[in-house]
């Protein structure tokens, strides 16, 4: 599923990466479409590794994403890809050794698409720890070597020659909300913060000597209250290479989101993941949209990806009726809701 978000000021002049500038020439809209039309979570683009769930890509399905998209002047859409081992093969010592085949020609397909529609994806790689919840098939990369070299061979340098120099991606995400679990404050630290920073630093590394155009980040949830200040509170990953922090956020206001000078962070702050609490109705689904959007855009922040696009024309995965439906800009028949409306014209 999702997590939150928050994000810092953005500096004037960043590297292009393929045709797209990396934040640098505005405020980035984005929106996040993370396991296909039908929300197959681990099971979108290839076998899920965890569970054995076969695939259930479809083109069209992703032709009417990137229209959506389209449509309402998103330039970014974050795609999840590993998640739940999704595509991975391992060996009996649960090291990765490859990536199925059917993962690369429907990653391949969303690539396409993403360039012909004028689409960035900003692709995912990780959300669990390895050797944990839906990832207890493969060997810790944070602690194992082995593990971490085969990981980085067999599958993240694959990746990063496939698609070097296409203009479709816009930047890689290395672990969806990492502080989840490697910060004391959620009460579920599998991995040391140090051991973070040390297996990111080395990854940001790797990718970047394939193309040093590639922009990395990686995502945390925002930590904010009265104990945990927001100025000191989300630093985890500072100091290990990456070219923005991604920060996600959810509120059923959205005002209240700091400035991105807040953090006091040395890079762009993205706020990754935004969305309403609960759901009660179009009308506050659309204010709670209107007022991320405004305070991540007056308060400097690089931009804002909404959770999530939702389905066209479909109720594949939706959590209905209409009224208590949160996070989709479509509604239970696939429909256009408020919101949809409200991010279009920001």
């Amino acid at each position: 599923m999702k997590l939150l978000l928050s994000y810092v000021s953005l500096a004037a002049s960043l590297i292009s990466l393929g045709s797209a500038s990396f934040p640098g020439s505005g405020f980035t809209k984005g929106v996040n479409w993370p396991w296909g039309g039908g929300g197959a979570y681990g099971h979108w683009l290839s076998t899920e590794l965890q569970q054995g769930y076969g695939p259930s890509y479809v083109s069209s399905d992703t032709t009417n994403a990137m229209s959506g998209a389209q449509q309402i002047g998103a330039k970014w859409m974050r795609i999840w890809l590993f998640e739940s081992g999704q595509g991975l093969t391992v060996d009996g010592n649960r090291h990765v050794t490859g990536v199925r085949s059917d993962f690369w020609t429907n990653l391949d397909n969303v690539v396409s698409q993403a360039n012909s529609h004028g689409i960035k994806l900003y692709p995912t790689l990780f959300t669990t720890a390895p050797g944990t919840g839906d990832m207890t098939k493969v060997a810790n990369w944070f602690t194992d070597s082995t593990a971490q070299s085969m990981l980085l061979n067999n599958v993240i340098l694959p990746f990063a020659r496939r698609y070097s120099g296409n203009g479709a991606i816009a930047a890689i995400q290395l672990y969806n909300e990492m502080n989840g679990f490697t910060n004391s404050y959620f009460n579920n630290v599998q991995v040391t913060n140090a051991q973070a920073k040390t297996w990111i630093s080395a990854t940001v590394k790797a990718i970047k000597g394939v193309n040093g155009n590639y922009k990395v980040s990686n995502s945390q949830i925002l930590i904010n209250d009265q104990y945990h200040p927001a100025s000191s509170s989300n630093k985890d990953y500072v100091g290990t290479g990456l070219d923005f922090y991604d920060i996600h956020s959810y509120s059923d206001n959205g005002s209240e989101l700091p400035k991105a000078s807040t953090f006091g962070l040395d890079q762009p702050v993205l706020l990754g993941e935004f969305g309403e609490l609960t759901g009660e109705g179009d009308a506050h689904q659309s204010q709670v949209v209107s007022n991320f959007m405004n305070a991540a855009r007056n308060g400097g922040w690089a931009g804002a990806l909404y959770w999530t696009l939702g389905n066209i024309g479909n109720t594949n995965g939706m959590n209905c009726p209409d009224s208590k439906l949160v996070q989709s800009l479509y509604n239970c028949e696939g429909k256009a809701r408020q919101a949809w409306t409200t991010f279009k014209n920001f």
